[in-house]
């Protein structure tokens, strides 16, 4: 061969954003002047150096090349055994290049950022924070998410607690506070405490938030209270009003019951004549029977039903569709759909007449204010026929538990 090529060490260590250094010998093996070029293969090609790119080496001749490994500080460079190549390219004779091998390892090492958001979160029961966790390490590693109260006011439910972050990804932790007293009204009260995330090798990371606890029962209530009592009691004296100037009854006299007693003709001749021989004054008035009044009750014209649902995450084919069937009876018109979130579940949540697309809403805003449920009210709505399909499609995008939406629909009957 022209050329030969030696490396004197075939494993590198390095640190990320550190550098490591080998030397390969190359000799030229002909019997004429030869140029040579020198290039690096593999994917350390991007943070390494070569010195000198060219050489010029008489018959016999060495040259040492040096390999500098600069891998950055970043998630982009993945721990481990990185092979790599040197290729030595001659002019004179292509056909007789060399490569050299070896193997690069990178060490790793671990950075993690992490946020709160909201900082400071309210409710009356309990109050929801997410953590957002950002690995710009180079490999995969667990961490511990814990919640710290000094005064001994809250208690913590962490999911997960100790999830595994993945290199240059961002995971999200769930972090929900509760009071251990309640209150009925009052101002807020203010409940400070600290998130604490536990990286290996590395100093605890503290985030502050905080909770305000609010009275179970509103202030605003109290002012509601006050007006219902007054509308109550303009109400009462109108209503009085209108009754006294109504009469003190709308129906005639109640009719005359008479028995059908079949009269002798004796006594029909006589009850004739003396009732023809009787004066017109003296004549019982004839009494009028009363009119019948009837009243029909008219029956409910809405019903409602509830679809639950029950979806797993990271599962194929595209959404789970839980359906409801429209019975057997009149038709219904869906007038508004209760959609309610209780877990805080992340996803897409549609709502379905038949495979039309009614509307789609977000997880995360049904679950906005807490425990209260978002009312959807389609803007066209759909009639139902019996043996139709009414279904809610959820795309869940937890990360272990499943999503439980609910909707409870609300229909008119159409006759």
């Amino acid at each position: 061969m022209a050329v030969s090529a030696t490396l004197r060490t075939p494993e590198v260590v390095v640190k990320p954003g550190g550098a490591a250094r080998c030397h390969v010998v190359v000799r030229n093996n002909s019997a004429v002047v030869d140029q040579f070029a020198f290039s690096v293969r593999g994917t350390v090609a991007d943070w390494t150096q070569v010195k000198p790119a060219v050489a010029n080496l008489l018959p016999q001749q060495e040259v040492s090349v040096e390999l500098t490994f600069l891998p950055p500080r970043t998630h982009e460079v993945p721990a481990g055994e990185h092979p790599f190549a040197l290729q030595v390219v001659s002019r004179e004779d292509p056909a007789g290049s060399v490569v050299q091998e070896g193997i690069v390892t990178v060490e790793p090492f671990e950075q993690v950022e992490a946020a709160v958001v909201p900082v400071t979160s309210t409710g009356r029961m309990s109050g929801k924070h997410t953590v957002a966790l950002d690995n710009l390490g180079n490999h995969p590693f667990h961490v511990e998410v814990s919640c710290v109260d000094d005064d001994a006011l809250l208690s913590f439910r962490v999911s997960p607690a100790h999830p595994e972050l993945a290199p240059g990804a961002t995971t999200f932790v769930r972090v929900r506070a509760r009071p251990h007293k309640y209150f009925w009204k009052g101002e807020d009260k203010h409940l400070p405490f600290t998130i604490r995330v536990l990286v290996p090798d590395s100093p605890a990371i503290e985030i502050d938030a905080a909770y305000d606890q609010r009275a179970l029962v509103p202030q605003r209530f109290f002012w509601l209270i006050s007006i219902l009592f007054g509308v109550l009691m303009l109400l009462v004296i109108v209503v009085t009003m209108i009754l006294r100037q109504r009469p003190a009854t709308i129906a005639g006299p109640a009719p005359v019951r008479t028995t059908s007693a079949t009269p002798s003709p004796s006594s029909a001749t006589t009850t004739t004549a003396t009732t023809s021989s009787a004066p017109a004054s003296a004549r019982p008035p004839v009494s009028q029977a009363a009119p019948v009044v009837t009243r029909s009750t008219t029956a409910p014209v809405t019903s409602a039903f509830t679809i639950d649902t029950q979806a797993f995450p990271n599962v194929g084919g595209g959404p789970q569709t839980f359906s409801y069937v429209v019975p057997d009876g009149p038709r219904k018109r869906v007038m508004s759909v209760r959609l309610r979130n209780p877990e805080a579940d992340s996803g897409t949540l549609r709502i379905l007449h038949g495979t039309v697309a009614i509307g789609v809403v977000d997880l995360a805003v049904v679950n906005r204010d807490g425990n209260a449920p978002v009312v959807f009210v389609p803007d066209s709505p759909p009639l139902l026929a019996p043996g139709e399909r009414v279904s809610l499609a959820v795309s869940c995008t937890n990360q272990r538990d499943p999503c439980t939406p609910s909707g409870e629909f609300t229909v008119a009957l159409v006759r």
